[in-house]
């Protein structure tokens, strides 16, 4: 059967800052193309995966535009409307030294949320397709995304086609509140979920016992995190811990758990500190390189972590949104930092 990865969700037009200069002080901007799972596709291309993306876009010169980054990168892009006027744009400020970076998205009438459900052939979509992939963002975007959002889940779930879901919660698009109703929701349909204790405690509301109520956040993931899996029968959770010691030098690990036979396995990796070049995409990288991991070996996520893990801190040292490394280049650096092996 021919490999088949779908992702679903906004690809927008970037404009950034060059020199990490200021918005409202900067002449001129990069011009760059981007979304979350937009990302994912074009991570998992030059993985060597066949990768198809689900979005809506203008039909103009910006749709163009954003049709050409995803064909440049290898990911089919049939299952592109077109329609509406406006493409997605989002701003940012690149960071330095102890300034954080800042974004500004102007994405309110994009195209996407004009889209409809009967303007996609759902057998045709998901007919011989091995995985699904989409991410909280997308389901911020409005009641018609959600719609074509839960039927892409129905859908996969009656052509068995695993599910992973990016909780990627982000406040300027829509409030807590908002959004507990409708991730809850989505977790009925999902396999593979990439999530904080955030995600989970507060956004899924899975209550932590009193008695790890001050203690790490790792050891309150320990106690939450199954909850979870068992509520919502999921297959796996993965995440990242991370540490900012300034806008350019962050460190990274990432973590799995997993009912094993109704056992608790679980792992958090040791870190790996670096510079940065380009943050945006980091967490689409991480998912990335896990789904590659388990597309490989879907009963090992101490390799997938790891493989998600570097692929994430490879994004960083590279300009755009998305992860263009290839698996020599990510199994190599793998090597090269000891994360390579699994050490059971």
């Amino acid at each position: 059967m021919e490999e088949k990865i779908i992702t679903f969700g906004e690809i927008m037009l970037r404009l950034s800052t060059p020199d990490y200069s200021t918005i409202n002080q900067t002449q001129s901007f990069l011009v760059n193309y981007g979304g979350g799972e937009a990302n994912v596709a074009v991570a998992l291309s030059h993985m060597g995966h066949k990768t198809y993306f689900m979005s809506k876009l203008p039909p103009n010169q910006l749709g163009d535009g954003a049709l050409s980054h995803l064909k440049m990168h290898g990911v089919n892009t049939d299952y592109v409307v077109r329609g509406s006027t406006t493409i997605g744009i989002y701003f940012l400020e690149t960071g330095f030294g102890g300034r954080p970076s800042k974004v500004i998205y102007n994405r309110k009438h994009s195209a996407i949320t004009r889209i409809q459900e009967d303007e996609f052939d759902w057998d045709e979509i998901f007919k011989d397709a091995t995985w699904f992939h989409l991410s909280g963002i997308t389901l911020a975007l409005g009641e018609r995304v959600r719609k074509v959002a839960f039927r892409a889940v129905k859908e996969a779930k009656k052509h068995n086609v695993p599910v992973s879901f990016d909780f990627n919660y982000r406040s300027k698009l829509w409030t807590v509140e908002e959004a507990k109703p409708v991730y809850k929701k989505i977790m009925e349909y999902v396999n593979i979920v990439f999530a904080s204790f955030y995600d989970a405690n507060t956004i899924l509301e899975i209550p932590l016992d009193p008695e790890f109520e001050g203690k790490t956040l790792s050891e309150k993931r320990r106690n939450v995190f199954p909850k979870m899996i068992k509520k919502y029968n999921l297959h796996y959770i993965f995440g990242t811990d991370r540490v900012v010691y300034t806008a350019t030098d962050n460190s990274l690990a990432g973590y799995y758990f997993w009912l094993k036979d109704n056992e608790l396995s679980w792992e958090l990796t040791e870190p790996i500190r670096f510079n940065i070049f380009d943050r945006i995409g980091g967490g689409d990288a991480f998912a990335s390189g896990v789904i590659h991991g388990l597309l490989l070996n879907y009963h090992d996520p101490a390799y997938a972590v790891r493989y998600g893990l570097n692929t994430s801190v490879l994004k960083h040292t590279i300009y755009g949104d998305a992860s263009t490394m290839g698996c020599e280049d990510i199994e190599t650096f793998m090597a090269a930092n000891g994360t390579a092996e699994v050490v059971r």
